[in-house]
């Protein structure tokens, strides 16, 4: 009966109610197993600035990710995994390692899984999915736990067919590989843009894009729903450095304008407020201010929070 719970509990939504009802379920079971999920009390190491990735370390993974094609995704369940390779770079800013997702489901353990019973680790039990290998992107590690290094080497085994546990558990890997399947679509589009930028806030996601500069008639390209050209695109004149992508919201006390500059971006807010711009490192940036903008420039591409004591909602921004 408990096998099937957890079974269960791994195909209902965690973080959001699910609104698919299956009369089978015994729901008291599946509320406790939310309740001892959510209450593991492991204590991923507080600290300002983020470790450098490596392979033998155990992250957990952002419940949700901006991807590179501007949309926003959400996990069911949270994960924490074993980052089984040192990173790999995509290109000059962005890097993914491969992962085995950790899962306190031991219960399910088959006889090839490595199981850990030491609850000092990430403070319970657990086993690591090596039949569940993933790439992912770096960005969407969110919390460093600790290191853990496995007795013995570690090989992607293949997964058994007739272990429903498995198999849930791969579909819901799936959020995981996303962030790569993203990267790749993206690439395949981004040449036909100087720069674009994907923007998050309060739950809504847009994607605004410049088209090549300094050319006469770039090359436009038909856009998703959720995507939009720079209004400077639709002047007619040849674009320069001089163009921005802006981007403005009713409830946002400031607007932005973004520039490439001789292949870095400089990113303008207007007006001067109190905000705090970091990176995906959690590193904080400094910028110019005058009376009326602060402006951060030399930015690379990458990933950006601006948060102000202004607004209850944080704005992430990709720059690509």
């Amino acid at each position: 009966m408990i096998m099937d719970t957890i079974n269960e509990f791994l195909k209902t939504p965690f973080f959001e109610k699910s609104d698919t009802e299956n009369l089978n379920i015994d729901t008291g079971r599946v509320q406790k197993l939310n309740r001892l999920f959510a209450g593991y009390d492991y204590k991923p190491a507080t600290m300002h600035l983020l470790p450098r990735v490596k392979r033998n370390q155990i992250w957990s993974i952002k419940n949700e990710y901006m991807d590179f094609e501007g949309h926003l995704q959400k996990a069911i369940h949270p994960f924490m995994v074993l980052v089984s390779s040192d990173p790999e770079l995509l290109d000059n800013e962005t890097e993914f390692v491969r992962v085995f997702p950790i899962s306190p489901f031991v219960e399910k353990a088959s006889s090839n899984d490595i199981i850990c019973s030491d609850t000092s680790i990430v403070g319970f039990p657990f086993l690591i999915e090596s039949w569940n290998g993933q790439p992912v992107l770096t960005e969407i590690l969110d919390k460093y736990v600790t290191n853990y290094i496995v007795d013995k080497n570690i090989t992607e085994e293949d997964h058994d067919t007739s272990s429903d546990f498995q198999a849930i558990e791969i579909s819901n890997a799936k959020f995981l590989n996303h962030s790569i399947l993203a990267y790749m679509s993206d690439a395949s589009r981004s040449k036909v843009f100087s720069f674009s930028i994907d923007i998050n806030y309060g739950g809504n996601t847009k994607s605004l894009h410049m088209p090549i500069l300094n050319v006469a008639n770039p090359k436009l390209i038909a856009l998703r729903e959720n995507e939009e050209y720079a209004v400077a695109a639709k002047s007619g004149c040849v674009l320069t450095e001089n163009d921005c992508i802006e981007f403005s919201n009713a409830d946002l006390p400031f607007r932005l304008e973004i520039r490439k500059k001789s292949g870095s971006y400089l990113l303008t807010v207007i007006p001067q407020i109190e905000i705090t711009l970091t990176n995906s490192c959690n590193e904080e940036i400094c910028g110019n201010k005058n009376a009326e903008r602060i402006v951060f420039s030399n930015l690379k591409k990458g990933l950006y929070e601006i948060k102000t004591p202004l607004s209850n909602e944080i704005l992430t921004i990709r720059i690509k």
